[in-house]
């Protein structure tokens, strides 16, 4: 009976996480994930409820203590971005058992401090910005310097979720004065001094449609960024059209 007892001790105590009281965060996450948005103009309501379900799924697909960073996309000039907000998996009530935990008390973490944070933190990003530029290069650039590429995580999952209408437009580079060419863009001075190390990141795009989107997003858009992605070393897992 006493080794049984200390069988189960054992076991519960060394299940248990000593876990950050705001983000939930272990000392080690099991995965990073980071959502970079740029919603520059209002989205429609077939928009607003499919980008709702995205979030949504995203949102659920996080394992128990892999980490959610939510971002918005914005100049990094004299700083890098700050996260909207970062927050980890505490595990749901399916994740534990009477016998290794507090099944309901796992569950009420889940719900106040992952779900519901999450889905307030989804309600301000979905506001549009109306902001005169797109610096979506060099934030992707900032959140893998600082989210992405930690000393420690290499052996993790990582995945990098860009939800915008995917226009770069900043003084230096501007999609709106018409798609470059793929390889001379790679290639180029302005991309080497952009790029980052997306090594063993993988990538979803969700593209957001403009009411002008024959002009300005055709198909090789989306090949653009393909090539993007791929001369940083990340992998473009999916390419995602916003309904509306």
């Amino acid at each position: 009976m006493v080794i049984a007892f200390g069988t189960v001790y054992f076991v519960v105590a060394s299940s248990k996480q000593d876990l950050d009281d705001e983000t939930r965060c272990p000392s080690k996450v099991t995965s990073v994930t980071v959502l970079l948005v740029d919603v520059t103009d209002p989205m429609n309501t077939p928009q607003r409820q499919d980008f709702s379900n995205q979030l949504t799924k995203l949102k659920n697909s996080i394992p128990q203590y892999g980490q959610l960073m939510v971002a918005k996309v914005d100049a990094t000039k004299d700083s890098l971005l700050n996260p909207v907000i970062i927050r980890c998996n505490p595990g749901t009530a399916n994740d534990v058992s009477a016998a290794t935990g507090d099944p309901d008390a796992t569950q009420r973490d889940w719900e106040e401090n992952f779900d519901k944070p999450l889905t307030e933190a989804f309600e301000q990003i979905a506001t549009a910005s109306n902001a005169d530029q797109s610096p979506i290069l060099e934030s992707i650039q900032s959140v893998a310097l600082t989210q992405l590429q930690k000393p420690g995580q290499e052996a993790i999952p990582k995945r990098l979720v860009v939800a915008s209408d995917l226009l770069q437009n900043t003084g230096d580079v501007s999609f709106y004065r018409g798609l470059p060419d793929a390889r001379e863009f790679v290639d180029g001075a302005t991309f080497r001094r952009l790029r980052t190390d997306l090594r063993g990141v993988d990538v979803e795009l969700w593209m957001l449609e403009r009411s002008d989107a024959a002009s300005t997003q055709p198909r090789s858009l989306a090949d653009l960024w393909d090539n993007i992605i791929g001369a940083e070393g990340g992998t473009v897992r999916r390419i995602y059209n916003v309904s509306g």
